[in-house]
């Protein structure tokens, strides 16, 4: 039942609408698929194109946190301040959306981008979400996913093996 609800508050809180992205300020919307490698000590070297606009508009640091066993999310901090204002407003008494706030705020760190352009992952995150040494860093548009990378590519297999009927649920979105 909580991942159900979960889903459903991740939907809310996952999306900015290009105009809602302007208001807050973001000036860069992330995406693309980078394989990466992270070192012995759980460092992820943040590929150039991504670098530079994090170090301009973000002040060189971000905020991770878990969504998902499967991926954790990586936002530029300013990114991250109307999520969590949208997870504090939320309805507490619903154990569901309790459990699910908990879940992205409480597991939150601020991670500092440093002079080689690297962030070091906490270990308890990584740990959760399975990331070891290969990792794909998937811009999400306000936002980064962050797999590992041979369970990000199952993910996409499964997504092309989707029926067409499958898509249905996306309504009046055309490409």
């Amino acid at each position: 039942m909580v991942v159900a609800d979960a889903q459903a508050v991740s939907a809310v809180c996952g999306a900015l609408s290009p105009a809602a992205a302007n208001i807050i300020g973001v000036n860069h919307m992330f995406g693309g698929v980078s394989t990466l490698s992270l070192d012995n000590k759980g460092r992820l070297a943040l590929p150039v194109r991504h670098r530079e606009p994090l170090l301009a508009d973000g002040n060189g640091r971000l905020v991770v946190t878990l969504d998902s066993p499967r991926f954790l999310l990586v936002y530029p901090e300013k990114n991250w301040l109307p999520v969590m204002e949208k997870l504090a407003a939320l309805p507490v008494t619903q154990p569901a959306v309790r459990a699910y706030a908990r879940l992205l705020l409480g597991n939150a760190e601020t991670l500092e981008i440093d002079a080689a352009g690297r962030v070091l992952l906490p270990a308890r995150l990584r740990q959760k979400t399975g990331l070891n040494k290969n990792v794909a860093l998937v811009g999400m548009g306000h936002r980064f996913e962050l797999w590992d990378a041979e369970a990000f590519e199952a993910e996409t297999d499964a997504a092309l093996a989707l029926p067409a009927q499958a898509l249905t649920e996306l309504g009046a979105l055309s490409l």
